[in-house]
């Protein structure tokens, strides 16, 4: 941030130079929006000697995780041969995970260079694309589990945190069965107190489970069934990504897609509602706060590319409720606390009542 701060003239006099020299330091312990910034530096000459090799250098390692301005200004380097041996189909990988983010000049850049290139090319390429996201989420991945906090009272790790949701105020609770798959004890935060948890069922082919708390609680309750339609507004409440984004709840909206899945899966929603590791297990909620689904999955990029040769923007999968209350119907001491659905309200109430039914989960090896 430094280093932006003297790259634009904000708050002191502009200096390329010093703006290298924080971007650097940052760059050097990981960072890759300064490692994406310090090879622009080096690609445009300022505050450095224009040096496209060093650039590339630079732009790679933020390429390599995740960064979209790295990837594009990367591909553009692959295009025109500086600092790196030129290969057109390197650029248009790069460029086609760019895209990812939107980015018109990528998908204009990507689209260009494909009609210079044959069909087996394209298809080398978008197999590089794919191996670079892949590259990119195992990075993502190791570094959430460098970062994961150990247990202290019992001397045993964190497997995971995701979100959950209370259905009885006597402390029923729905998540995904795979936040909790292989845990030897839970624990479930909910009103700045941690309480253990016990797992009651689980639906493995359904990714969902069914634990218990002690205590009494506020909770949310189910819409009626084959209420949502394509279109729907929803949104959902939950922990996403607490190592990186904190441990307050975050709300986001969107819309339901398609009344199916990943290749029509009938189980599943398909939903704009932005996503991350973290808010698995939360409840998708329609306007007047009633549970319609399950927050489970966001579309694997690498898989979509190698079946579509284009990668995801916001592809999200929640499962429908019913496939909950099926788990829920087994437990009659759960059956009996469930809520009616709730009437129309303002949203601005909606949220205050529903945030307070939605809880973290971690578990624990």
């Amino acid at each position: 941030m430094l280093g932006t701060m003297y790259s634009e003239g904000t708050g002191v006099a502009r200096n390329y130079k010093e703006a290298v020299k924080w971007y650097r330091k940052a760059a050097e312990q990981g960072d890759a929006d300064a490692q994406g910034a310090l090879g622009a530096m080096y690609f445009e000459g300022k505050g450095v000697a224009q040096n496209y090799k060093e650039a590339a250098k630079w732009l790679r390692k933020a390429a390599e995780q995740g960064d979209a301005d790295a990837q594009y200004n990367l591909g553009f380097l692959y295009y025109k041969g500086e600092g790196v041996l030129q290969d057109e189909i390197m650029a248009y990988a790069l460029w086609s995970l760019a895209s990812v983010e939107g980015g018109a000049r990528a998908i204009q850049n990507r689209d260009l260079v494909a009609k210079q290139l044959s069909r087996e090319e394209i298809r080398k390429g978008r197999k590089i694309a794919a191996e670079l996201q892949k590259k990119i989420e195992q990075n993502q991945s190791s570094e959430r589990t460098s970062a994961t906090p150990k247990a202290v009272a019992n001397g045993t790790n964190i497997l995971g945190s995701g979100s959950a949701f209370l259905i009885t105020k006597n402390g029923y609770l729905i998540t995904c069965y795979h936040v909790v798959k292989g845990a030897s004890r839970i624990t479930v935060s909910a009103d700045g107190k941690q309480y253990p948890a016990q797992l009651i069922r689980a639906d493995r082919n359904n990714d969902v489970a069914l634990l218990k708390i002690d205590g009494t609680f506020r909770a949310l309750s189910f819409a009626p069934r084959h209420s949502a339609r394509m279109g729907s507004e929803v949104f959902t409440i939950g922990y996403p990504n607490p190592l990186l984004q904190g441990v307050n709840k975050k709300l986001t909206e969107g819309n339901i897609n398609a009344l199916t899945g990943y290749q029509d899966d009938i189980r599943l929603y398909q939903i704009s509602v932005p996503i991350q590791p973290g808010n698995s297990g939360g409840p998708l909620l329609d306007k007047n706060g009633n549970v319609i689904g399950i927050i489970v999955a966001i579309l694997n990029a690498e898989t979509a590319f190698k079946v579509s040769g284009s990668l995801p923007q916001n592809v999200n999968y929640a499962l429908k409720s019913t496939y909950a209350q099926a788990l829920i119907d087994t437990v009659p001491t759960a059956i009996d606390g469930l809520l009616k659905p709730h009437g129309r309200k303002s949203f601005d109430d909606v949220v205050e009542r529903v945030k307070k039914s939605v809880v973290m989960v971690l578990s624990y090896e």
